[in-house]
């Protein structure tokens, strides 16, 4: 409980702070966005000169944020991608470069007889309990698409507070 609450918080903060009227679209620069957000974890160069810029915090519970750059350097847009608008964008037959580019980078990457299975937790501004599930064959190109129940565990009795009634992980 502690740990989800403390993730949920964390998410919180960073989607607050990446949030924040510091980056804001029509005025923040490449350099001040990089100035807020730090390094990105993806870039692809269009061929209009702009850029979409991956933020992945998914692995710290944050989410996944895309950032579209005019060729002048100017933020047009920055997005939490981890919705369901997101998920319902996926179609049978795209590659893994372009479920990256709608998902973000995923939490968690499965390797499975005949191909991949890249994990993202839904909608991290709710607590996750549901995540998507992407399959991949093995020639890299997305072949289903798949929401799940993720079961989340029970802390062992000692690690309850004392009195505290025991409540289920569902």
């Amino acid at each position: 409980m502690f740990k989800s609450t403390l993730l949920l918080l964390l998410a919180s903060l960073l989607a607050a702070c990446i949030g924040s009227s510091s980056v804001e679209p029509g005025k923040t620069t490449l350099p001040q966005l990089l100035e807020q957000l730090g390094q990105p974890s993806m870039v692809w160069s269009e061929r209009d000169g702009s850029l979409q810029m991956e933020f992945a915090r998914v692995t710290q519970g944050g989410g996944n944020f895309m950032a579209r750059l005019a060729p002048s350097g100017v933020l047009l847009s920055l997005q939490q991608v981890l919705t369901e608008a997101s998920v319902d964008a996926l179609r049978q037959g795209m590659s893994r470069d372009e479920v990256r580019r709608q998902m973000g980078r995923p939490a968690r990457t499965e390797h499975v007889a005949g191909g991949e299975v890249w994990h993202w937790p839904l909608d991290v501004r709710r607590p996750a309990n549901w995540q998507v599930d992407a399959h991949f064959g093995a020639e890299g190109i997305l072949q289903e698409v798949r929401r799940s129940r993720i079961r989340l565990e029970r802390p062992a009795p000692e690690a309850r507070l004392a009195g505290q009634p025991e409540r289920s992980p569902l």
